[in-house]
């Protein structure tokens, strides 16, 4: 059963992110989150970086439209091979003025 517990809060902390399991719009497996980008204006949760796994590199994906699950997954509102050609995250996990537009492009055509 899914809660539609909203993950875009201005109160949000890494914590309540990190770590937790990301799930596309089916259900499908997606990665963990590995951090949290917060929008440098009103510090709220904006991208969340999701690590896939062993030998993959993490993703964007806006935290906009995303809820948290009961068993505590959290959903996104993309199916995972929309996020699979995503921008990808840097090593540092701060993304470019030149990555914010590239992401606002590729999830905008969503």
């Amino acid at each position: 059963m899914h809660t539609r517990e909203t993950l875009d809060r201005p109160d949000g902390l890494t914590a309540d992110y990190v770590g937790h399991e990301v799930l596309d719009e089916h259900g499908l497996h997606l990665g963990l989150v590995a951090d949290v980008v917060y929008d440098e204006q009103d510090g709220h949760a904006e991208y969340l970086a999701v690590d896939p796994g062993l030998l993959r590199s993490a993703h964007y994906v806006p935290v906009a439209g995303s809820y948290h699950t009961a068993q505590g997954q959290i959903v996104v509102p993309w199916d995972k091979h929309w996020v699979k050609t995503a921008p990808r995250a840097a090593g540092d996990h701060l993304p470019t003025a030149g990555d914010r537009r590239e992401l606002k492009a590729h999830y905008t055509d969503a």
